[in-house]
């Protein structure tokens, strides 16, 4: 598969999350809900919401992140690596609020799991845009160039690299 190919699948899963997330954030803007239909329609996207964001997180860990630090350009390995040692920390933080934000903890601190939802669909959404604009970008550049037999800038080192962010 080229990256061209992946970058465009991972795009497309960072559409879905986010309007799982935009209905995650109707509900979360809301009153708990009590009635068993709006209840069900809730944990359905809490459910899809965390199965797909934990199957993206593991695509990028698993595909993209090891063919850009193979890449052989300098400053896309340093970019990857900068978003590889930041993925740590928000698989890590994602894995904390499931385990955190059961049901039974839900219902007893409704206000408490609101507040905690909504920063981390605030940071999944900072990541996102990061992605979309500044790393997926660089890889299609990277390919295009090493396909045509030249690099980017014409040197090992092309500029700066990403800032992490914090999730």
């Amino acid at each position: 598969m080229t990256m061209r190919v992946e970058i465009e699948r991972l795009r497309n899963e960072h559409r879905r999350l986010l309007s799982l997330a935009g209905h995650l954030g109707r509900h979360v803007a809301g009153a708990f809900p009590h009635d068993a239909k709006a209840r069900d329609d809730f944990n359905a996207v809490r459910t899809r919401f965390r199965t797909e964001l934990i199957a993206h997180l593991k695509r990028e860990d698993w595909v993209l992140y090891p063919s850009l630090l193979a890449s052989g350009d300098r400053q896309l390995t340093d970019t990857a690596q900068n978003y590889v040692d930041e993925m740590g920390h928000i698989s890590e933080a994602f894995a904390n609020y499931s385990r955190q934000w059961l049901p039974d903890a839900i219902a007893a601190d409704w206000a408490g799991y609101c507040a905690a939802t909504k920063g981390i669909l605030e940071a999944l959404a900072a990541r996102i845009e990061r992605e979309d604009a500044g790393l997926y970008p660089l890889a299609l550049t990277v390919e295009a160039v090493n396909a045509q037999g030249g690099r980017p800038g014409g040197s090992p080192d092309t500029g700066a690299t990403a800032q992490p962010s914090a999730f």
